[in-house]
């Protein structure tokens, strides 16, 4: 869920792409930003170039880089992290804009996205975050966790086995990216929609 990785850190340059206003995709560097630096810009060095670019949302369309991490398994894999541009109701942290890069989680019928905001008063938990539902629409919902049952039974409705979960055990706020994974495997399959299975993360 976090956008910096195991191995990856503040700082680093690591394999990443740009998708500019228009389409064009661009290849380079990425150079990792805090988790709410990720959502408010992107420094970016094109091809083998040392010249970087700092890029806000209104200037390109997403972005991407590449990081480590450990699986379920315990071995070390490549992911790639994406970012798209989304407007959102509430900045990512004091003066941005509310036109942010949302780290997309999963990607299918629905689209899930995962937003950080920081909580400037509380050390302890500094970052509160938020989920967002993007359909085949086009249109953008947040996700607030005291609405949450009613509006993952909403978009789960025609997975019956998934939507008489929600709200139970593993099946609460924080499990939304497993079921929005779950679901959208169940839409390319098409098995009995009262039988639950689980899509293999990939």
């Amino acid at each position: 869920m976090l956008s910096v990785g195991l191995f990856a850190k503040k700082g680093d340059k690591v394999p990443g792409y740009v998708i500019l206003n228009g389409g064009e995709k661009v290849e380079g560097k990425v150079q990792i930003g805090s988790i709410t630096d990720n959502e408010t810009k992107v420094i970016f060095f094109k091809g083998d170039s040392n010249k970087k670019t700092v890029y806000k949302p209104k200037q390109i369309e997403s972005y991407g880089f590449e990081e480590m991490e450990i699986d379920e398994i315990g071995r070390t894999v490549k992911r790639w992290v994406h970012f798209d541009r989304h407007k959102v109701d509430y900045p990512p942290k004091i003066f941005a804009s509310t036109t942010v890069f949302l780290e997309r989680e999963e990607q299918g019928i629905i689209t899930l996205y995962t937003y950080y905001v920081e909580i400037r008063d509380n050390p302890k938990k500094p970052y509160k975050y938020f989920y967002y539902l993007l359909n085949e629409e086009g249109d953008l919902e947040k996700v607030e966790r005291e609405d949450f049952v009613n509006t993952a039974k909403k978009y789960f409705k025609d997975y019956s086995a998934l939507k008489l979960r929600v709200g139970k055990k593993d099946f609460e706020y924080r499990n939304l990216d497993r079921m929005v994974r779950d679901y959208n495997y169940w839409t390319v399959q098409q098995h009995d929609p009262d039988t639950y299975k689980v899509a293999m993360k990939e």
